[in-house]
């Protein structure tokens, strides 16, 4: 004897619900947007400047290129986090916050970015970077590697390097600790650069 059991619309809708909450549900979880810029957002200064620096969009890693923020793991292993992102490409979060450091370290120089694909106005140096590395963990602190090419405009001088940074300890305050420690290995990678630079066009003098 087979028995039959009818299902009414409201049980049906129980059923579902005790089954997991609908997708559109799921994912409305709230996103959060960081940027690496410390304050106001940055202008370069004014005309009256001895010589100008124009900074490109950096050349950001394919795993690291994207809208997520990017965890570090383990040695062998990151996690992309999908409630956690950045509020602008990287390539141009960190171009933005090297040239602030920049215009810090730069004494009478005017310090501009480039927008990607941009016509490039004319300027003294430019600065390319290459990001090699940036691990960011919400335990272990963070990590940036980068190589960096200035070229002088007028005479095609170029001078690279190499700029490291690290900030050791567990950054406090989860994700917001954890880019606040980004922003500050960044200084520190611009203060680098900024001093190579300032003495190549003090030798130029």
């Amino acid at each position: 004897m087979t028995s039959v059991v009818k299902v009414t619309p409201i049980a049906a809708a129980l059923l579902a619900w005790l089954a997991g909450p609908p997708a559109c549900l799921r994912s409305q979880a709230k996103v959060h947007y960081y940027t690496l810029a410390r304050g106001a957002p940055f202008e370069a200064r004014g005309a009256a400047a001895q010589y100008t620096v124009q900074v490109a969009p950096v050349s950001v890693p394919e795993v690291l290129d994207r809208p997520e923020l990017v965890l570090r793991v383990s040695d062998t292993e990151l996690a992309v986090d999908d409630d956690h992102r950045w509020a602008e490409p990287l390539r141009t979060g960190i171009a933005r916050a090297v040239a602030e450091s920049l215009a810090r370290e730069l004494h009478g120089a005017a310090v501009s970015t480039a927008q990607q694909g941009a016509t490039k106005p004319s300027s003294d140096v430019e600065l390319t970077i290459d990001l090699q590395r940036l691990d960011v963990s919400l335990t272990g602190g963070v990590t940036i590697d980068v190589a960096w090419t200035a070229r002088w405009a007028k005479d095609g001088t170029i001078r690279s390097g190499r700029s490291t940074a690290r900030i050791q300890d567990a950054p406090p305050g989860g994700y917001d600790g954890a880019v606040t420690a980004c922003a500050l290995a960044l200084d520190a990678v611009g203060s680098d650069i900024g001093r190579s630079i300032r003495l190549q066009h003090l030798s130029r003098r």
